[in-house]
């Protein structure tokens, strides 16, 4: 809507429609499955936000290389965000394995 935006500006935004349309793709897929997903569901979610956070990552630098000026503030963000992402999905990952495990012990019972 915009035609005097910068290329980076562009870019910036088609990558946000892009995490976005990933992220309503997956609510779709979340909301028209008929099956226990067992957390399944969170471990895509985990996955997502991670990938989302290395875009994010990959851009800041970009930005910041082509600027010559590596901000502080945005290093703590970066790692603040890639921290959460990760705990995130590590626990997505461990709820699902737990409630798999429940799920054979549950099965093997008479």
């Amino acid at each position: 809507t915009e035609p005097g935006l910068p290329p980076r500006a562009k870019v910036a935004l088609a990558v946000l429609m892009a995490i976005g349309l990933c992220w309503a793709a997956f609510g779709g897929w979340a909301v028209t499955r008929r099956t226990p997903m067992f957390a399944q569901d969170r471990v895509v979610a985990g996955w997502l936000g991670l990938g989302a956070w290395l875009l994010f990552t990959v851009g800041a630098l970009v930005i910041t290389t082509l600027r010559h000026k590596l901000e502080p503030s945005l290093i703590v963000v970066v790692l603040a965000l890639g921290v959460l992402a990760i705990a995130n999905l590590r626990t997505a990952r461990r709820t699902r394995a737990a409630l798999l495990r429940r799920k054979e012990h549950l099965s093997q019972l008479p």
